[in-house]
């Protein structure tokens, strides 16, 4: 005979069976595959917990199950991550947003008057994610994201596109500055990649399927941070603004690094919501 499938029974099965593959949020983690195959709110499971499951709901649960088993995270099997209020398309091709990141958003727009016009540069832009909510954060503000991946501007033009970001934005392939000519911005912005080698072996295994050249920064992880210290004084404009991520425990090095050669002074450091170092704001001055 066979099983008779209720929600409640099926998150109960799933909770013990993320558990035992070593899934940090086995009940989250299973209610939000539940609620997607259901196109439910996940509110609506506790309600009806007695109800019972069809076989094409239980395939495509099952499906999901697995990948997550496999440690795929729940945004990549879902191809969507919500960052600072909004959904974003998101694959293996991009960093999946993290929610330490929304500190340099919150940070960059808490230094804005928003009826001010500015222009903002978004490097190493990935989904989107950031440049999109600053300028969904400042209606007064016009970006450009690049990358050096074609496949991660797809997804950021996607995003784009669907937030009704497009008439505010353009996307460029390019390594760093490499493509942008002279052009100048009131802001860079960045979350560039900041791992050591160190760090790239002791990965959680979800976070393997994110793209390498979004995760290394070099053996010491500051290798783009050199770069951007070096190539961003020509494309900001004097008495503009570069903030950027870091990883933790990179603060006094990434500010040495911007502040060595006189182009920039270290305005401030931002620590995120678990108390670690997270986003360095410099200002760019003459060059004495």
């Amino acid at each position: 005979m066979t099983k008779l499938w209720t929600i409640g029974s099926l998150l109960q099965w799933t909770q013990q069976y993320f558990s035992q593959k070593g899934i940090d949020s086995p009940r989250l983690d299973a209610e939000i595959l539940l609620a997607h195959v259901l196109q439910k709110e996940r509110i609506y499971l506790y309600a009806h917990y007695d109800e019972p499951m069809n076989p094409n709901e239980l395939a495509a649960y099952r499906e999901m199950v697995k990948q997550r088993a496999g440690r795929l995270s729940v945004a990549h099997i879902l191809g969507t991550k919500a960052f600072m209020g909004l959904d974003f398309h998101v694959s293996t091709d991009v960093l999946i947003p993290r929610p330490e990141t929304e500190m340099l958003v919150e940070t960059v727009t808490g230094m804005m008057d928003t009826h001010k016009p500015v222009s903002i540069l978004d490097v190493g832009t990935g989904s989107g994610a950031i440049l999109i909510s600053l300028l969904h954060d400042l209606p007064q503000a016009v970006g450009t994201g690049v990358d050096i991946s074609p496949k991660a501007l797809e997804i950021a033009k996607k995003n784009g596109r669907e937030l009704g970001m497009d008439a505010r934005v353009q996307w460029q392939e390019s390594d760093l500055f490499s493509a942008l000519g002279d052009t100048v911005f009131d802001w860079i912005v960045s979350n560039p990649p900041y791992l050591t080698a160190a760090d790239m072996q002791q990965l959680q295994p979800e976070v393997r399927h994110d793209p390498a050249m979004a995760l290394f920064g070099g053996t010491d992880g500051l290798d783009v941070y050199r770069r951007l210290a070096k190539e961003s004084p020509k494309h900001v404009k004097e008495d503009g603004y570069v903030a950027v991520e870091i990883g933790a425990g990179q603060a006094a090095d990434v500010i040495t690094i911007f502040t060595q050669d006189g182009w920039y002074t270290h305005i401030k450091t931002v620590k995120d919501y678990g108390g670690i170092e997270r986003v360095i704001l410099f200002s760019r001055k003459e060059r004495i």
